[in-house]
């Protein structure tokens, strides 16, 4: 079967999203199957394309970049006209020229923001476009931090998609609900063999300063108010005095950040937290390895890649009860939850698990058979029939 003609626009590395990492995993693997990938996307600051490590990485995929102030990681509030103004600008201008220089079969959009833009841009031209619905722009919709004139634009340029792709049902049944009817479900992949049941690392718990005795707790993301950071600290506050043996790790950067760090302080507790900042994803599943409890308080999730590759690494996950994590969560046999914002129910969970090795590890198991139907081929294949069943719709 011949190969299609891709075009991507959307976030890739060294963006710190989950949305680049699943638009990298997506393009790699369709690339891999034969198909010809194309790839427009945003670099920040004063990086150049020649500091591209996804491109340098995979020169079959061409990597057009076009320049932001920064990596805007919490798409569920609109970004700043002057952002937008330079987002809607590199994306047109650079799109224009790729198209004109090879028509592609099919427009893949890796996140919500870029799809006004590209949509107009395919619409134009009659070229089929899918968009993937990474989550967070939608759950500002859905709860109006998106304002009504921003929402009512971008829901009505999303009306005109070919496809649109979400990684989880109950994200599926949000959308249908927004009027949106032409919704295909494709779970987050993983990649199973580098997120795999293994022992910590030694020489990152050297630099971490963790004692070999310690229980260690992890968190990752962005750390805005949505993924509910403080809360850790909040049932730290409860859970050190009774078990002084923890140690969290909290990794990724966002606003909430400097208030843990003055939570920690004042409540003085900061020796047991450690606070690492963005690190680059290829060193993720070492720390999740490196956790006998990974921590995920988050109000909203649409499919925290997070979830699936702390279950794939065989840890235990304690993560808010959110629809998000039912999806992937069998509470007790797959992982833990706790009421979501209820603080004293996640240092009561949270004590639970460091207390019993036992129940880490017998969760840590299932949690690894479970993550297996998340290979990374698998969710590759499914997007490979979506585009090519658009493709062949359009053609009828």
């Amino acid at each position: 079967m011949q190969g299609l003609n891709l075009l991507y626009a959307g976030t890739l590395p060294p963006h710190p999203g989950g949305s680049a990492v699943s638009g990298s995993q997506i393009l790699i693997g369709l690339a891999r199957l034969g198909h010809a990938v194309r790839a427009l996307a945003p670099i920040a600051g004063d990086a150049r394309a020649a500091d591209d490590p996804f491109g340098a990485a995979h020169p079959g995929i061409p990597v057009t970049r076009f320049p932001v102030p920064y990596y805007e990681t919490a798409p569920n509030t609109p970004s700043s006209d002057d952002y937008r103004r330079r987002e809607a600008a590199g994306i047109r201008s650079n799109l224009d020229r790729l198209i004109r220089a090879a028509r592609p079969d099919v427009i893949l959009v890796g996140r919500e923001s870029f799809a006004p833009h590209v949509l107009h841009a395919a619409r134009a031209r009659a070229i089929p476009c899918v968009v993937r619905l990474a989550g967070s722009t939608t759950l500002g919709i859905v709860n109006g931090t998106y304002t009504g004139s921003s929402a009512e634009r971008l829901l009505e340029q999303l009306r005109s998609a070919d496809l649109l792709i979400t990684p989880a049902h109950h994200l599926a049944d949000s959308v249908r609900a927004l009027g949106l009817e032409r919704v295909r479900t494709i779970p987050n992949g993983i990649d199973l063999r580098r997120f795999a049941p293994r022992p910590g690392d030694e020489r990152l718990r050297r630099a971490l300063n963790i004692s070999p005795d310690d229980v260690v707790l992890v968190h990752a993301s962005n750390l805005k108010a949505i993924k509910r950071p403080l809360d850790i600290v909040r049932s730290a506050a409860v859970t050190l005095p009774r078990h002084p043996r923890l140690t969290y790790v909290i990794v990724g950067d966002g606003d909430c950040r400097k208030a843990m760090e003055e939570a920690c302080r004042d409540a003085g507790f900061a020796q047991r937290f450690r606070f690492t900042g963005w690190i680059d994803y290829a060193h993720m599943a070492d720390y999740i390895s490196l956790a006998d409890v990974v921590i995920m308080p988050s109000e909203f999730e649409a499919q925290a890649r997070l979830y699936l590759e702390t279950q794939a690494c065989g840890r235990l996950l304690l993560a808010s009860d959110v629809p998000g994590a039912r999806e992937v969560v069998v509470d007790g046999v797959t992982g833990l939850l706790f009421r979501t914002g209820d603080v004293e129910d996640l240092a009561a969970q949270t004590l639970r698990a460091a207390a019993d090795p036992t129940l880490r590890a017998d969760i840590g198991r299932a949690a690894r058979v479970s993550a297996e139907a998340h290979a990374i081929d698998a969710a590759v294949a499914a997007y490979e029939t979506a585009l090519r069943d658009v493709v062949r719709q359009r053609a009828i």
